[in-house]
């Protein structure tokens, strides 16, 4: 190549140029030419610099340049100082940025462990790679509007997303129940589902053929103060009666208050072995900045100072400034972790697992409560059960793991004829529900796991309520 040949006729000139140093000069850190106590790229640039006759040395600069320890100053002193680089542990500078995400995420982003995720990119198309099964379309463009191709043609990004639960976060209410039997537990701003196309009706009791006393619009927020899970209590434009939970959407929670604020600052960015490791902390913010259920982390290093083959990011927890409010974190589900722990923490195993054997008409339990919990924990003891147990075992392993799952309770077509009860789980992934039926699996050997209503080859679906 033309340019190759160029180069090297200006270095051969140059390396003939290059002056011989008495050896009596005091002896520097071999390599570290500007006197920052680091072997980097800075100095690669200011001896390059001095074998192309473009700048000078000083005696001391001149002996820490002679990396070979030949007298001369030359380009094999280049090649030795890059091989030096490539073997000398370094910390590298760095731009630190990290931006807290409202919304526009992805229910990807929720089984993140905050130890995995982060990577380095050095293009647009790579960042655009790195963030799309995380957040939306919008936002990550807004990432490769700020990250450009311009921007890459000096440095390298080294960027880390993570999620905060903020059920884990929130302040624990105390729940408390209405006469009727309803609790607090599902309070909060509601607006009618996107099934609701035209108006929902406002019931005179908990019951759907009782008469209406009014509608709600699409779009319309109104305020849930107590439900059973099935209908909710209501007071909007001065009616009081209740909902259909089926037909609403909870968009806020009811005077939300959080025990923390959590954040994740990046400490430092090292060199070491072929590899770039960045080491940052989770930590809680000690003033209130508004939750942000997810941050990205970026950290910025200029592309003359990567030469890893590999970048590590690792995350450690501080603990929170002391605090009037002391929260114990408890799984909802224990009997449910034990089984993951077991079987490992996967969706298709979590379903693998909830296939068990039917019990039979002696086995069936005598007792009258009907909770998600309850039918799941029969199921997690006894290693046998009906379709609520199975469905009940899978919908607690499946929201441990961070889905958007949900136990159904309806009917299927029986070969005798008609319609019998039935349950199955409802996963909601990146816009799509599916149908996740251990039952199905059971009984006809085929696959029951993520299908979808309709589907050909599975049973015709009623559904009648949601019961987790």
């Amino acid at each position: 190549m033309k340019h190759q040949k160029v180069l090297s006729v200006i270095l051969a000139s140059a390396i003939t140029a290059a002056t011989v140093m008495p050896a009596t000069i005091c002896a520097a850190t071999k390599g570290d030419l500007n006197n920052d106590n680091t072997i980097s790229a800075d100095d690669l640039t200011l001896l390059q610099g001095y074998v192309l006759g473009r700048n000078e040395f000083t005696s001391a600069q001149f002996t820490s340049a002679d990396i070979n320890g030949d007298g001369a100053v030359d380009s094999y002193d280049v090649t030795s100082l890059r091989k030096l680089i490539l073997t000398t542990p370094r910390t590298l500078k760095f731009k630190a940025v990290t931006d807290r995400i409202q919304s526009g995420f992805t229910d990807a982003l929720k089984k993140l462990d905050i130890q995995s995720g982060g990577t380095v990119v050095g293009s647009s198309d790579e960042l655009k790679k790195a963030l799309s099964p995380y957040f939306s379309e919008s936002l990550v463009k807004s990432y490769t509007d700020k990250y450009n191709d311009s921007f890459f043609k000096d440095s390298v990004l080294m960027v880390k997303p993570v999620y905060f639960d903020p059920a884990a976060y929130q302040e624990k209410k105390e729940v408390t129940k209405a006469p009727c039997g309803c609790t607090s537990a599902y309070a909060g701003t509601y607006v009618p589902s996107p099934a609701v196309t035209e108006y929902m009706n406002i019931r005179k009791e908990h019951d759907y053929n009782s008469a209406s006393l009014g509608t709600i619009l699409p779009g319309q927020k109104f305020t849930i103060t107590y439900s059973d899970g099935h209908y909710g209590h209501v007071n909007i434009n001065g009616i009081s009666g209740y909902v259909n939970m089926d037909y609403v959407t909870k968009v806020e929670d009811t005077s939300v208050k959080y025990t923390a604020y959590p954040d994740i600052k990046i400490n430092s960015v090292k060199y070491a072995d072929g590899r770039v490791t960045v080491d940052a902390a989770q930590f809680n913010a000690s003033a209130p900045v508004g939750f942000a259920a997810a941050v990205i982390a970026q950290a910025v290093v200029l592309r003359k100072d990567y030469y890893a083959s590999e970048t590590n990011w690792t995350v450690s927890t501080t603990s929170a400034p002391p605090t009037t409010t002391t929260t114990t974190t408890t799984c909802p589900y224990p009997l449910a972790k034990q089984k993951l722990d077991e079987v490992g923490w996967d969706l298709q195993k979590a379903f693998n697992a909830s296939v068990i054997p039917y019990y039979g008409p002696n086995d069936f339990p005598k007792d009258s409560k009907t909770t998600m919990q309850w039918y799941a924990d029969y199921g997690f003891k006894n290693g046998k059960g009906n379709c609520y147990v199975m469905a009940a075992m899978f919908c607690e392993m499946a929201k441990l793991l961070g889905y958007d799952a949900h136990q159904i309770s309806g009917r299927v077509p029986l070969k005798a004829g008609g319609y019998g009860p039935h349950s199955w789980v409802e996963v909601k992934f990146e816009g799509t529900t599916y149908v996740c039926d251990p039952d199905f699996a059971e009984e006809t050997k085929r696959n029951g796991y993520m299908i979808t209503y309709g589907q050909s080859g599975t049973w015709v679906y009623q559904k009648d309520t949601v019961m987790s």
